[in-house]
């Protein structure tokens, strides 16, 4: 239906042999692919076979009537157009077709052009509508894209393709199993909606040697319970799986069910699905590269942070104690995973700045004068400036830049006070603070661990934040208890 040249496909179904052949002959020299039967029965298995556009079927039969076929044929597709023969009609059994969703009917006997009128005009409305469906997809297709190209986040990547694939297949349920980068199996990245269970793909060996044959696998029954997962077993019908192909290779797999096998997948679903698949597996290789290249930077960066300390052996490994000092503060407190990330990023630059501080003043054994702790204060704003502009940095830069603020406003750089303060960066006040006490200077030992806590708790309120110095002190009790 996709070009001009597509021949319809029609199933006839009527008992009486002969008008089904005449039928068959007049639908052929007509320009239509004709398949028949003879009974509701052999129509539907006819149905779950192949794909046909259009279904003749008559309303008196043995067995199975034409509107029982009508309704079975409606389970497995609920776009199916249907056109019901009688010979019996009234205006009762009329409405009640089209009530059940035929197309149209026709009276027995018919009249070849009448026949022909309605197949050729269902015939177009399919068409049109099958026109209206490929915009649609073009345009979600469209969206999908730009929606991708504005993102090298995997994970938002990923969410876009998962709530895309939802709508645009018509699924119950799908998920991306994914082999990250250094792994040789499959693991589920993203899920959404139903009979998605724990991994509900779980042969992914299987599939995987499918996709070498096909872009695509459609299971339902039987074939499909080899592949899903216990769980999954007892909830999916149907599933169509596509490979996200990077190069020769796979690296992953977008999945989409339903709960019922008498809903099956249609062709422009599995080419949906499919094209869906190329986009995601472009996006998700531009944002490996992305990700590579950001750790790489990552770590060009927390080297020559680290290689700071370096110079002074007396703040040898403080960034590395607040990081994980942060670290652990901000766990305690409940904070989510996306930021725990942040507070750790934030804990090994915290002191960049110190980089353009002269050496003399950094390894200074006495006290400073107040030239020269003004001089050591601008380390934070030239660690903004330093970090400011590394985009997947943006979330750290409010920490460091704001790290030496007090929770009564006396602090620098801009003497903010309270809930004004960032959360990382009050976190980091404590850890900081701490690790600053218990540390040994050229001026003076550090404090045991029981007197710093003395310390941040009397601190608490003015230099530090309440609820984060609580947090810190009974993180650092449930350390000692392990």
């Amino acid at each position: 239906m996709e070009s001009a040249s597509y021949v319809g496909r029609v199933l006839v179904v009527d008992d009486e042999q002969d008008i089904t052949t005449v039928l068959g002959d007049v639908l052929s020299a007509h320009g239509y692919a004709t398949t028949s039967a003879q009974n509701a029965q052999d129509a539907i298995e006819a149905y779950r076979r192949d794909t046909f556009d259009i279904v003749i079927t008559d309303l008196k039969m043995p067995g199975l009537s034409g509107l029982d076929l009508l309704a079975a044929i409606k389970s497995l597709n609920p776009d199916a157009t249907v056109i019901i023969m009688t010979g019996y009609a009234t205006v009762e059994t009329a409405i009640d077709a089209l009530k059940k969703g035929a197309y149209d009917y026709i009276l027995k006997p018919f009249k070849i052009g009448e026949l022909l009128q309605v197949v050729d005009r269902a015939f177009e409305k399919m068409r049109l509508a099958a026109e209206n469906i490929q915009l649609k997809e073009q345009l979600a297709l469209l969206r999908l894209s730009e929606a991708v190209s504005s993102s090298l986040s995997l994970d938002e990547i990923l969410s876009i393709v998962v709530e895309t694939a939802l709508k645009e297949v018509d699924a119950d349920g799908v998920e991306i199993l994914f082999k990250e980068p250094g792994s040789v199996d499959f693991s589920r990245r993203l899920a959404s909606g139903e009979c998605v269970g724990e991994n509900a793909a779980a042969d992914c060996a299987l599939l995987e040697k499918m996709f070498k044959e096909s872009n695509a696998v459609k299971l339902s029954g039987e074939s499909l319970k080899t592949i899903l997962s216990p769980e999954a077993k007892e909830c999916a019908g149907a599933m169509l799986s596509v490979p996200l192909r990077r190069g020769s290779g796979i690296l992953g797999m977008l999945n989409a069910f339903r709960k019922s096998d008498k809903r099956i997948f249609l062709p422009r679903e599995e080419k949906a699905l499919f094209v869906l698949g190329e986009r995601a597996a472009a996006s998700v290789e531009n944002a490996l590269l992305y990700s590579d290249l950001e750790n790489a930077f990552r770590e060009t960066i927390q080297s020559l942070a680290l290689a700071l300390e370096a110079k002074d052996a007396y703040t040898h490994g403080h960034s590395e104690n607040v990081t994980r000092l942060c670290e652990a503060t901000a766990v305690e407190m409940g904070c989510g995973k996306k930021f725990v990330d942040t507070i750790r990023q934030a804990g090994i630059l915290h002191d960049i700045g110190k980089i353009g501080i002269s050496g003399v003043i950094l390894n200074k054994p006495g006290r400073l004068s107040s030239a020269e702790y003004r001089i050591i204060q601008s380390h934070t704003q030239m660690g903004k400036r330093i970090l400011e502009n590394i985009s997947f940095l943006r979330d750290v830069v409010p920490i460091v830049y704001h790290h030496h603020e007090r929770y009564d406003g006396t602090g620098y750089p801009e003497g903010l006070s309270g809930d004004e303060i960032p959360l990382g960066a009050r976190i980091m006040q404590v850890a900081d603070t701490y690790d600053a006490m218990t540390s040994n200077r050229p001026y003076r030992n550090g404090l045991p661990h029981e007197h710093a806590v003395t310390e941040l708790e009397r601190c608490s309120g003015t230099q530090l934040d309440p609820k984060c110095v609580a947090a810190f002190v009974k993180m650092c009790q449930k350390q000692q208890q392990v």
